[in-house]
């Protein structure tokens, strides 16, 4: 448990790197950035997964203005 802990809190991408994206630009917690992704890719993989690849897309653009 430890370890999946300390890799959610680590700011280093896993998939696309949106929540990681998002804690970022919005000054939130990486780690409950990630857990509130994956509470809803539980709750609705598919509408879910067609987000969270849709913002990995802005992610880039989000960088950019940084």
């Amino acid at each position: 448990m430890k370890s999946i802990k300390k890799r959610f809190a680590d700011k280093q991408r896993l998939v696309c790197g949106v929540a990681a994206g998002m804690a970022t630009q919005f000054g939130w917690s990486c780690f409950w950035t990630r857990c509130a992704w994956l509470g809803a890719l539980l709750i609705n993989p598919g509408l879910s997964l067609l987000v969270y690849f849709v913002l990995a897309l802005l992610v880039s653009d989000w960088k950019q203005r940084i």
